[in-house]
């Protein structure tokens, strides 16, 4: 397969190369139940798992270009014995196999989880945020729920193992009078608010009505759009730290690179193969089958026509979506942390539109960049349809009050439009790692990049070779040769790196450890 890249063959896990598919096959795993550690070792998830980037490489001898920096050791490939290797003759073209799978449309569902709970107390609680006392400590003088921070901490079970499901949240939230003291949740740390359902990201966050913030009876569904190119182990993390927050993910992929050159549609063969399958039901493809007008000379027509696309004909697929529900969009290489979107579904009372205050980090999470990046990323679907039109470029891009529907959407919802942002920038509320991939991954970027974001360090020769990306990895550097300050970093720290990647520290160690650098090799070893 040509794929005009300059003799770049995408191989890999359902990927097509010059060699042919090569895959894992393993069983189907079940969905993941909302309140369960996911099973480790399901299809798509397994340490000895080959990534679709270990196999981005020039294929042509001919082509190979001379190092450009120090002989750098290769990052250890996985063994050969976890692979099955199919003929891609016995494999069908995905387009071939599509199907209506790209014009399906689907139905959003109310989330039943009992996301709250009634204490003996009569609070109303966050089963995930509150812990409760033993029954020891029940039977003391107070009769009650302890203190925030009081007692045997160490001793306390989770809410949810003692205590049966609200089923009206907003009845006797809190009671007061009579001279009675108030009913509180006794609060996990990380959470706060008297309903322990507030995480810290959104409790320092800059939100102007966190005094006004209310349990909902029903849950708002939150649909999560991006587009994807080759981020496939960041989208496995994604569906991982998302799969309780998010109702529905709109992924967008083209077979044409950002430059105008055609690719393969990896993603949906990924999809169509089983890899997907712990979360298929929350997926809706977006296939888009051309390359705008104009953007091979202005790249930035190519980008924003991306998003433009993704969210046109992925929303107008979605059926039974409320003005209330959530709108988030993200770029493949940005990963919401979770708390702040289920805070999003469950409480009333946020302003919108809202940020997301993320760690930034630069290769792998092991070069953490200083400050944060703040993106703006969400509203409701109502204002996304009333003020930004649906097109997902102009939520990223412009300011609210600069959209002319935006008076008419306050007069006749009776919001105040106050834009706000999830974390800040010393808490984080999820993560941006860019140019995280190996370095076969990185040329492929490189090539694939549009034509409007300069200098394209693609098209110069000596920035895609092999050993000059190693060596950009192993310092830290940048491809105009110079070189930022890093602050120390921990993988221990708090908001490292997303939880799942963590749980999984082999399958993801390229990414959570400078595998360039002699410590980090010497560890492996």
């Amino acid at each position: 397969m040509n794929l005009g890249i300059g003799g770049v063959a995408v191989g890999g896990l359902g990927i097509i190369g010059s060699a042919g598919l090569e895959m894992k096959l393993r069983e189907e795993p079940a969905p993941p139940h909302p309140w369960e550690k996911p099973e480790e070792n399901q299809r798509g998830d397994s340490a000895n798992e080959e990534r679709a980037e270990d196999h981005l490489k020039p294929r042509n001898p001919s082509h190979q270009a001379q190092p450009a920096g120090p002989d750098l050791p290769e990052v250890p490939s996985l063994r050969k014995e976890h692979r099955v290797v199919l003929r891609k003759d016995k494999f069908p073209d995905p387009l071939e196999s599509m199907g209506d799978i790209h014009i399906r449309t689907h139905q959003l569902q109310d989330d039943k989880t009992p996301y709250f709970v009634r204490t003996k107390a009569g609070a109303l609680c966050f089963r995930q945020g509150t812990e409760v006392a033993t029954p020891k400590e029940y039977s003391g003088k107070s009769g009650g729920a302890v203190a925030n921070g009081a007692g045997a901490a160490g001793q306390r079970k989770p809410l949810e193992v003692q205590q049966q499901p609200s089923i009206a949240p907003k009845a006797k939230a809190r009671a007061r009078g009579n001279g009675k003291r108030l009913v509180k949740c006794v609060c996990r740390p990380g959470w706060h608010g008297p309903y322990c359902g507030v995480p810290t990201m959104v409790y320092h966050s800059n939100l102007p009505t966190k005094e006004r913030l209310t349990p909902r009876e029903t849950p708002r569904r939150v649909i999560n759009a991006i587009n994807v190119n080759h981020e496939f182990d960041l989208l496995h993390v994604r569906f991982r730290e998302l799969a309780q927050a998010v109702d529905l993910f709109l992924v967008c992929e083209s077979n044409f690179t950002a430059y105008g050159e055609k690719r393969p549609l990896t993603f949906l063969r990924l999809l169509l193969n089983g890899t997907y399958d712990y979360i298929r039901h929350k997926i809706l493809y977006v296939f888009l089958d051309h390359f705008p007008e104009g953007g091979r000379q202005d790249g930035w027509i190519a980008d924003d026509y991306l998003r433009t696309f993704l969210t046109h004909n992925g929303m107008s697929r979605v059926v039974g979506a409320r003005s209330d529900d959530v709108f988030v969009i993200n770029d493949a290489d940005e990963i919401p942390a979770h708390e702040g979107l289920l805070f999003l579904k469950l409480f009333d009372g946020w302003t919108e539109p809202f940020a997301i205050h993320m760690r930034k980090s630069l290769y792998g999470f092991f070069w953490k960049q200083f400050g944060s990046l703040e993106v703006v990323s969400g509203c409701t679907v109502g204002m996304f349809r009333d003020v930004y039109d649906g097109d997902g470029i102009k939520l990223r891009r412009r300011e609210y009050y600069t959209m002319p529907g935006f008076r008419k959407y306050e007069n006749d919802t009776g919001h105040i439009l106050v834009q706000w942002s999830v974390g800040s920038p010393f808490h984080f509320a999820g993560w941006h790692c860019s140019w995280c991939f190996t370095p076969e991954g990185i040329y492929f970027k490189l090539v694939s990049a549009q034509n409007g974001d300069f200098p394209r360090w693609g098209d110069y020769e000596d920035k895609r070779d092999l050993n000059y990306i190693r060596d950009l990895i192993r310092t830290g550097g940048w491809f105009d040769g110079s070189l930022q300050e890093y602050p120390p970093v921990d993988p221990k720290e708090h908001m490292y790196a997303p939880k799942y990647m963590l749980e999984h520290y082999d399958r993801y160690r390229y990414l959570l450890e400078n595998p360039y650098n002699k410590a980090s090799r010497l560890s492996e070893g």
